[in-house]
């Protein structure tokens, strides 16, 4: 493979003709607002101005960034919320095409998929080799990278001046609310949460830690702010280098005798938990908790059904409320396939071989029925055979589990009548427009359902 020239690649990247094509494939019809509160729809009236903007000032080195708005994420009683940050379109569409550059000239910084650790781990916990764990969790990991060590790791690669000019841009931007938006300065240490660059950045930050990590122990599994080694012998030795190393690229281990600490040394026939998953030799399961929280957003479905009952008027709302609760149910259970990519729980833990847990969660659903006074509908999807269905390779031959790109336009529309949504005399471009907007809060929702492990 010729090597990359970096330069080149980057101005390919922000060209008019690339910037278009990420509009239409990954930005078009984009929910969120940005603290300038331009929608999609006025965005797009002005699409063609935006995309040549957003090239001659980057490829000028003077694109600047409007201020990241601020979104607040609990993470549960007790706990400072998650601190999310809410590009405006324009910036969202340089952040995007900023995202597809780095992974193009950092390839190793694509991160995997839990599922795809996770297998990994159960093979290695399977061969019967190794006896002890150790789970490390880094404490602020977002806020606490550093600029100067990120920098200085792009710059390794990539030393066009208005590459870096955009970077640190995009990294000192301050997130803040529309109340406080004239009292911030900018940031000078941490990678903003919820932008498209955020993990590939903190990928690119532990690329070179993960490989020294290595060195220590073989055996060593991380997703993003944590990390486990399996050892074959007392891991007391690796893990004090493992913090050393850590602390070296100024990160912060969370402490293995702190109360509420995630850090800690395990045997591994006792078990051990990671990314939601409960394993141990020859058995992978899911955590306790986490079927717990799934089966909470359960209940919450039939909650809401009864709550949109109630307050029906007529028998159209009725039929309505039905609808709309089956298929939001129906979708916890399955899951779903749209824009290319699975969403679900039973998809997050397609590793488990602990098949016990999905029956007595099939079993749950119909005692919900029960309890709420629910006629249960003829065929009930159930997780036992979603669970098979989702070890399909081929995204095409699903049936069981809604493939929501392969709908054509009187589907969509017939679908979403039976769900309630007004969509008499629209043109199909905002039917579709209607459509996708649902899908992506529902695959945020079922998003929700599997970030418990965190």
């Amino acid at each position: 493979m010729p090597k990359l020239n970096a330069a080149r690649s980057f101005r390919k990247t922000f060209s008019v003709a690339k910037i278009k094509n990420i509009y239409d494939i990954k930005i078009l019809g984009a929910k969120t607002i940005g603290l300038d509160r331009v929608d999609s729809k006025n965005f797009e009236a002005r699409n063609a101005e935006e995309i040549a903007l957003i090239s001659r000032k980057v490829l000028a080195g003077n694109y600047r960034f409007t201020k990241y708005k601020e979104k607040l994420i609990s993470k549960g009683l007790g706990k400072s919320p998650r601190q999310l940050s809410i590009p405006t379109i324009r910036d969202r569409l340089t952040l995007k095409l900023l995202c597809e550059y780095l992974f193009e000239v950092f390839p190793g910084s694509k991160p995997s998929l839990p599922q795809d650790k996770i297998d990994k781990l159960r093979k290695s916990v399977d061969e019967g080799l190794y006896t002890h764990f150790i789970k490390i969790d880094l404490k602020d990991f977002y806020p606490s990278i550093s600029h100067k060590l990120l920098i200085s790791k792009l710059r390794k690669r990539v030393r066009l001046d208005i590459f870096k000019t955009l970077i640190v841009s995009a990294l000192e931007n301050p997130t803040t609310s529309d109340a406080n938006i004239k009292n911030v300065s900018n940031v000078k240490q941490g990678v903003a949460q919820g932008l498209s660059i955020s993990n590939v950045l903190a990928e690119i930050f532990m690329l070179d830690v993960d490989s020294r990590i290595r060195e220590v122990t073989p055996v060593f599994f991380r997703f993003v702010d944590d990390l486990i080694v399996l050892t074959d012998s007392d891991p007391s030795g690796a893990f004090e280098k493992i913090n050393s190393i850590l602390r070296k690229s100024k990160l912060n281990p969370h402490p293995i005798d702190a109360i509420g600490s995630k850090t800690k040394i395990g045997k591994i026939s006792d078990g051990l938990e990671f990314l939601g998953y409960s394993i141990k030799p020859k058995k992978v399961s899911v955590r306790k908790s986490s079927v717990i929280n799934f089966e909470g957003s359960l209940v919450d479905a039939f909650s809401d059904y009864k709550h949109r009952l109630r307050d029906a008027k007529n028998v159209t709302e009725q039929q309505t409320a039905l609808a709309r609760f089956r298929w939001n149910l129906n979708l916890k259970i399955t899951g779903c396939i749209y824009k290319n990519q699975r969403f679900g729980w039973m998809f997050y833990y397609s590793q488990i071989n602990d098949l016990s847990i999905l029956k007595r969660i099939d079993n749950t659903i119909g005692m919900l029925f029960s309890r709420f006074k629910i006629a249960r509908p003829p065929n009930p999807k159930r997780l036992l055979k979603t669970y098979y269905e989702s070890k399909r390779t081929d995204k095409e031959s699903h049936w069981y589990i809604p493939n929501y790109d392969s709908l054509s336009i009187e589907k969509k529309k017939r679908f979403l009548t039976e769900i309630g949504q007004k969509i008499d005399n629209l043109p199909d471009n905002e039917v579709d427009f209607v459509f996708h907007r649902l899908i992506r809060r529902a695959t945020r929702s079922l998003e929700k359902d599997v970030l418990s492990f965190s």
